[in-house]
């Protein structure tokens, strides 16, 4: 089993915001109660960004989300849970997310330009924020981001990569800087024995 790291309180306050957006409130709680975290039925972590939190309990709600709708239904889902993930971070504690309200996106840059801004900004909230190591590649045709430590290592063994929330995290941040959708794609997985997740995200919309 690798290292259980912390994160801030808010990751996860953040995340159960959306299962919840996604749910509702008795889905949430039958989630919760389903990955015996009950402690935290009406009782989510603090607004604040101490690391309280261990990966291991994010990986557990993103699990019992999985488990509440069965692997078919779960994918449509978590990516739902990963766009209002995106939209409760710049809302409520866009320091997570790396993104200062509206600055970016207004800023008179190539498309392109301003994606590798974005992602960058994210990577370093991973880093420095998160206590989750991300890095940035580049290539002609799209970026990836590398997660070098992931909590989908937390939880069981999956048939493909199972990173749907982180997936539909960024559709929607891409989403929200340029107006336009990106198909984007986990190409290695930690949870499938990979040495990092990797996320492509091309460089041209669908």
């Amino acid at each position: 089993m690798p290292d259980d790291r912390m994160m801030p309180n808010d990751a996860l306050r953040l995340f159960f915001m959306a299962i919840e957006e996604v749910m509702g409130k008795d889905g949430m709680k039958a989630a919760l109660h389903g990955a015996k975290m009950d402690k935290y039925i009406d009782n989510y972590p603090p607004k604040n960004l101490e690391l309280g939190i261990k990966f291991s309990e994010y990986a557990l709600a993103e699990q019992a989300v999985e488990d509440f709708y069965g692997p078919r239904g779960a994918k449509a889902m978590l990516l739902r849970v990963g766009r209002a993930t995106f939209n409760y971070g710049m809302k409520e504690q866009s320091t997570v997310l790396g993104l200062a309200g509206q600055a970016l996106k207004l800023m008179p840059l190539p498309m392109t330009s301003k994606m590798k801004l974005l992602l960058e900004q994210m990577a370093a909230a991973g880093n420095k924020t998160v206590n989750q190591p991300v890095r940035l590649e580049e290539d002609a045709e799209a970026f990836t981001l590398i997660y070098d430590y992931c909590m989908c290592q937390f939880r069981p063994k999956h048939s493909g990569p199972c990173c749907q929330v982180t997936v539909g995290l960024l559709m929607e941040a891409t989403k929200w800087l340029t107006d336009k959708n990106f198909s984007i794609q986990e190409t290695t997985c930690m949870n499938l024995g990979a040495d990092a997740c990797r996320f492509r995200i091309p460089k041209t919309a669908e």
